[in-house]
Formats: structure tokens, sequence, C-alpha cells
């Protein structure tokens, strides 16, 4: 026979629906407090899913997937991230790079350039156009006046068909609702 203070009660009929009750109503308060916003998006907030497509650019060249500039007065919380290659091709890995970025410009490196760490040079699709984007595990938080783009670079696709396509999905959060968000 086990001591009795290591012994663990468990709830029972009535005693088990308050104990349900409690820690439902605990995980409801605990989603109206700050900083929960990338789990559960306050009301004031917009859903977002900006998505773009490019052809095939010539050999070693960049092309523009997608830009997304974050609104004035909004953080943008990203939540999924889709990189694809629509093609009935195959390709090998490496034959392009996928890079995502902030306030960099096409061809540029601005001051203002902020490369996002281990989104540089993917070599392979992430997600899939047929099964959507990947969920992040974290969310990725984007301040007002982030400008963020998708960009692939051709290595070594023969030109001809086949596209490229980018979704940034997430949400626009008003920075009035968030207190410490960086």
């Amino acid at each position: 026979m086990m001591p009795a203070s290591t012994l663990r009660r468990i709830a029972n009929g009535p005693q088990a629906a308050r104990a349900a009750t409690a820690i439902m109503k605990a995980i409801q308060e605990r989603r109206d407090q700050w900083p929960y916003p990338h789990v559960y998006p306050p009301e004031t907030s917009v859903r977002r899913d900006p998505m773009g497509t490019c052809g095939v650019p010539a050999a070693l060249a960049q092309n523009q997937i997608l830009q997304f500039p974050v609104p004035s007065g909004f953080y943008f919380y990203m939540t999924q991230l889709g990189l694809y290659w629509d093609d009935s091709s195959s390709f090998h890995f490496g034959d392009f790079f996928f890079t995502v970025d902030q306030n960099t410009p096409l061809g540029a490196q601005p001051l203002t350039s902020v490369p996002l760490e281990d989104w540089q040079n993917i070599p392979f699709p992430l997600g899939s156009s047929h099964h959507g984007p990947l969920t992040l595990d974290r969310a990725e938080l984007f301040s007002p006046e982030d400008v963020i783009r998708a960009k692939v670079t051709n290595v070594n696709l023969g030109g001809g068909g086949g596209s490229f396509g980018a979704w940034f999905g997430g949400w626009l959060i008003p920075t009035t609702e968030i207190q410490f968000a960086e």
C-alpha cells in the first residue's frame, strides 16, 4: 500500500465537472491576457493571407515572388509560410533558392535590410500549393511599416514553364493592443 502523501486524488462525478469548468475558465482568462497574440489574436486583429506568384527567372537571376508592407499602426504576426514550386517537372535540391527577408528591395542591401535567420537560401519548397503552407512553431513578429519579401534565385532550372508562389499567413494586430511586442 502507498503512503497517503503519494496518493493522487482523481475527481469524479460533479467534482470532475467543476474541475473541468475551472480549468476552462483559467484558460479563457489567460487567453485575453498579453503577450499571447501569437496564439490567440485579439478581437481587433485582422486576418491576412497575402499571396504572390512569379515565373522562373533567368539563370543566376533573382525574382520577387511576394512583397507585403505591414501597415502603419499594426504589427504583423506571421503564423504560416508557404514557398512553392508549381511545375510538373522535377527539380533537384539547389536548382533554386528561396529567401524571405525584411526591408530588403530586390537587388539592394540598404542599411535597414534585415536578413531573417534561417530563411535565407532555402533549397526546397516549404509547404505545398495543393496542401497549403507550413504552420510556424512560433509566430514571427514584424513591426509597423516593415516590408516582408519572398524571393527566388534560379541556379539551375531551365527556362520555359513553371512558376513560384509564396504565402504569408498571419494577423495584423493594432499596436495599441500589444504592450511588449518587441
